[in-house]
């Protein structure tokens, strides 16, 4: 009898130890989200051609509820040209981020004639967005209806050397989607796959394939009732997250029960490729919240069932997770 207790009571002790063993193991266990702030799902919206209704019935309705919308420009032709100084002001809000849609909307027969389509609208969009670094990359949306003999190659050497990033192919109402429920319908499409969603428009309320702009306050009426599920963002930090985490890697530098410190590198290049990732840390379980440092940056985050999540530049240096309490 006393043996077969001690063989008890060795394998409970044995197994508690494995089971410490574990969890010690997993404290430090780093993930990258797949979508910013650990968000279901991603989701665009772009608009196109630089048409005069996006100025009166789109950007108050943005800044109004504060979601961002890509704004696909042509920068050289007679139509912006008359609505140049309403773009200037339009592009001073935080909610308007422009984009290349080439400086004339004409088309190109061949490579040579890419490039100063690219380079021109480019010098605009500066111009517009003159408190940013420079170089630094814009969305870039191909124009439709014109001539584009370049092969995928030549664009993609064309865009690159023009810190430009494509955005996904073109879709939205009228062309793809023909009511409004279809269009809202692409929000709640977007979050059960957990994946990126987007909706492109020319013309709202008037102009050219024109969206009703009562199917459009119902699409952002929409996004507001999702916020907390869906990260709405603009192209370029889109193509950023998406660039980064797709190569990012993460080492695990130290982890006690106090202090878990790490590293997160990925191969791209630092100067384009500035875009906090977030990510989930695994910690002691009888941490309650805890200070993330990365450089000169400090903040503190909540513990959730054992878990920290936060956000940290690749490359940045090592990040350290401290328990407060």
């Amino acid at each position: 009898m006393k043996l077969a207790c001690l063989r008890s009571a060795l394998i409970s002790w044995a197994l508690t130890l494995t089971l410490l063993q574990s969890a010690r193991a997993a404290e430090g266990e780093t993930q990258i989200l797949k979508w910013k702030d650990g968000k279901k799902a991603a989701f665009m919206l772009a608009f196109d051609d630089s048409a005069p209704s996006q100025l009166k019935n789109v950007v108050p309705e943005l800044e109004k509820r504060k979601i961002v919308g890509n704004f696909y420009l042509v920068t050289g032709n007679k139509l912006y040209a008359a609505l140049k100084r309403r773009w200037e002001d339009a592009a001073k809000s935080p909610y308007v981020a422009v984009a290349n849609h080439t400086f004339t909307h004409k088309g190109v027969n061949n490579a040579a004639e890419l490039e100063p389509e690219l380079a021109q609208c480019n010098e605009v969009l500066y111009k517009l967005k003159p408190e940013g670094k420079q170089p630094r990359l814009f969305g870039f949306g191909r124009p439709g209806g014109v001539p584009w003999n370049v092969t995928p190659q030549e664009q993609a050497e064309a865009l690159a050397k023009h810190q430009l990033c494509d955005r996904p192919p073109f879709a939205g109402p009228p062309i793809n989607y023909k009511s409004a429920e279809a269009t809202v319908a692409a929000v709640d499409t977007a979050i059960a796959k957990g994946e990126m969603g987007h909706l492109d428009f020319h013309g709202v309320g008037e102009d050219w394939l024109v969206t009703p702009v009562e199917w459009f306050t119902a699409l952002l009426d929409k996004l507001e009732a999702v916020r907390d599920q869906v990260w709405i963002t603009d192209v370029v930090s889109w193509h950023q997250y998406v660039t980064e985490r797709g190569s990012a890697e993460i080492k695990n530098l130290k982890s006690d029960k106090d202090a878990i410190s790490l590293e997160l590198t990925c191969k791209a290049d630092p100067a384009l490729y500035d875009l906090p990732l977030t990510l989930s840390t695994k910690v002691p379980a009888d941490w309650k919240s805890c200070t993330m440092t990365q450089g000169a940056n400090s903040t503190t985050v909540k513990v959730h069932d054992g878990v920290a999540q936060y956000d940290a530049l690749p490359g940045g240096g090592a990040i350290t997770l401290k328990r407060t309490q």
